[in-house]
């Protein structure tokens, strides 16, 4: 008897879920009260951004919480001044949106005209032109400026001593360190091509140099001036 009662419990409980999932892909369930958006909130730039993206998700009140995924939020990647971003839902009719604003890792003379590019890879729109970034000159590629930044920041270098980089035609660059010494890399560089460029820096026999030219296979040339 005890199995039938808790039997009848289990088939009314699916059956409770079963009538709200239907009503979840009701196209008619959109305006619901209870489970269609009625906040949303957005956390992590400063207040007058954090004010435009709330406005850009006003769109989204009304919907209903279940039907929005990550991919509904796909138009933040079109965002310059945004990294990344992670939505958390409250159920039932909350979203909270977490976002993580770009942050600066060179200004680029672009067409001769200085930008700004951030770690997401595009160009980011600040008030004031940084001062302890890298320099980038040679080159209007964003794209490769920000794949040899990503290269630079893997290797034993640390950017932060770097105060300018410059492009050549012929694919290769050059790296000037804020100490005023130089390291001039071959062409179709690589990570290991800046940690054995670091070490050189680092061994007795070429610290003292100003610049060390790496452009010719398997031999170093050094220049006191």
């Amino acid at each position: 008897m005890l199995q039938k009662i808790g039997r009848k419990k289990y088939i009314f409980f699916y059956l409770i879920i079963f009538l709200i999932l239907s009503s979840i892909h009701n196209s008619n369930f959109k305006y619901n009260n209870f489970f269609s958006i009625k906040k949303i909130g957005v956390v992590g730039l400063n207040r007058s951004n954090n004010l435009l993206l709330e406005k850009k998700f006003k769109d989204f009140v009304g919907y209903n919480i279940f039907t929005l995924e990550r991919e509904s939020f796909q138009f933040i990647n079109s965002i310059n001044f945004i990294k990344d971003y992670n939505v958390k839902k409250i159920y039932p009719d909350q979203l909270k949106v977490y976002l993580e604003p770009a942050k600066a890792i060179s200004v680029v003379k672009h067409f001769d005209k200085l930008v700004v590019l951030g770690n997401n890879g595009k160009i980011i729109d600040l008030e004031n032109l940084p001062t302890n970034v890298p320099q980038v000159t040679g080159t209007n590629d964003i794209k490769k400026v920000f794949q040899t930044l990503k290269m630079i920041d893997k290797s034993n270098f640390d950017i932060g001593n770097i105060k300018r980089i410059e492009f050549f035609l012929s694919e290769r660059i050059d790296i000037e360190f804020k100490n005023k010494k130089k390291i001039r890399f071959p062409i179709n560089y690589t990570i290991d091509n800046l940690n054995f460029a670091l070490r050189l820096f680092n061994d007795d026999e070429y610290n003292k140099s100003k610049i060390l030219d790496l452009r010719i296979p398997n031999k170093v040339i050094t220049y006191d001036q």
